[in-house]
């Protein structure tokens, strides 16, 4: 692990920083996948920590995306995918050139992509005829076609990296956090949280078994990429336990807002097959539900907005998360209540709603195979599907609450 050796010393220099927008992405080669079929994850961190997921079709494709729950305008795009299997995220770069008084910002980029864009070709034309970008940002693009790319961009321009490319990805994956290969290093951040996505991709790699469930590992890692403490090496007796650990600089942070995990298509298959596995708050308070995207269909209520503006799992999420991180003092949020979490008796919030997600992708799953050999979606058995879910998330998650003495209002 060369490239792991090689950081350590930024990441001492670095992990002091405060990270306001801490992202972890990654993208793999079809090539490298058990399955033959890209991979895209997008671990998104922020101060606006609510988001539901919004659709559109009144452009060139329809899409679907996660935007903050606050931008009524549906605009404010953070990543998604559209119907010609074109998906897209970002992570702020915080080691390119930035400037400041360029109103287009990355969520209105994103969103352009998903209505006016086919193919990472047609993204890469697209970003190139901007003179400038607001903030450096990484974006991660794929398509239908199986191509997966990154695009570090920033005040000067872009710079393209093709994890086909094995000069720049030799095992098939690339991995951003917050900095930019074509950056000065010194000005990064995100360094530990990088090195620990590397060092499992590189053992998925090693075992060949590289999947979005390696992924979807990755956003749950409760080892640190510097420190190399592992938490559950301290789990405590149960819940009631009062043990704190300090929580800080894992891929999971209390500022991660969503999780998306992106399963492309094999040349041949349908676009409409992209699957987004999508957790739509913290990983560690939320089920992973597949969505895929299709003119006129609904999503899962229980990531969208209600009509009061309220969301079912980011409410709920919100509740645990202030269960886990009690303390509300400024640097309250480095600190948790281990054995709400995860402790020895099983009992903790992320033990818990485990069972409940792999009923949850044990049906999607056997559904994402169904349309696998129709080769397209069967919307009523989708539908069919999203109201399971949502009744099943909703009784649930009720359980778990009063478990805990945890209502929602």
């Amino acid at each position: 692990m060369k490239t792991i050796k090689t950081l350590t010393l930024i990441v001492i220099l670095s992990i002091a920083m405060t990270e306001a927008y801490a992202c972890t992405t990654a993208i793999i080669s079809g090539k490298y996948t058990v399955d033959g079929r890209p991979l895209m994850l997008k671990q998104r961190d922020s101060q606006r920590i609510k988001n539901v997921y919004v659709s559109g079709d009144s452009a060139r494709y329809a899409w679907t995306a996660v935007v903050p729950i606050e931008d009524k305008s549906n605009r404010g795009v953070m990543y998604g995918q559209n119907e010609v299997g074109l998906a897209v995220m970002n992570s702020t770069s915080y080691n390119l050139l930035q400037k400041t008084d360029n109103p287009l910002k990355s969520g209105n980029i994103m969103c352009w992509a998903l209505e006016r864009c086919a193919t990472v070709d047609e993204f890469e034309a697209m970003i190139s005829e901007m003179k400038y970008f607001s903030y450096g940002s990484n974006y991660g693009v794929m398509d239908a076609q199986g191509h997966v790319a990154y695009f570090e961009c920033g005040h000067l321009g872009y710079k393209k990296y093709d994890a086909d490319d094995p000069t720049v990805a030799p095992h098939g994956y690339i991995v951003r956090s917050n900095f930019s290969m074509s950056g000065d290093m010194k000005d990064g951040k995100g360094f530990s949280r990088y090195n620990k996505a590397v060092e499992i991709l590189e053992e998925a790699y090693n075992k060949k078994n590289i999947s979005w469930r390696t992924l979807l590992k990755m956003s749950r890692c409760l080892e640190h990429g510097m420190t190399r403490i592992n938490l559950y090496d301290q789990m405590p007796a149960d819940e009631h336990a009062e043990d704190i650990a300090y929580f800080c600089d894992f891929i999971p942070r209390y500022t991660t807002a969503s999780t998306y995990m992106v399963q492309g298509v094999r040349k041949g298959e349908s676009p409409l097959l992209t699957t987004g596995w999508t957790c739509i708050s913290s990983p560690l308070a939320t089920v992973t539900i597949p969505v895929w995207t299709i003119p006129m269909a609904e999503l899962p209520k229980c990531i969208k907005r209600d009509d009061d503006g309220h969301c079912l799992l980011v409410d709920w999420a919100t509740m645990m998360k202030s269960y886990i991180w009690p303390l509300e003092y400024s640097d309250g949020q480095n600190y948790i209540r281990l054995g709400r979490l995860i402790n020895r008796s099983g009992t903790g919030l992320l033990q818990q709603i485990q069972p409940i997600e792999d009923e949850i992708l044990k049906r999607g799953e056997k559904l994402q195979q169904q349309f696998y050999k129709k080769n397209d979606i069967d919307k009523e058995k989708l539908k069919k599907y999203y109201d399971w879910v949502d009744d099943y998330v909703k009784r649930e998650y009720e359980k778990i609450g009063h478990y805990h003495g945890l209502t929602l209002k």
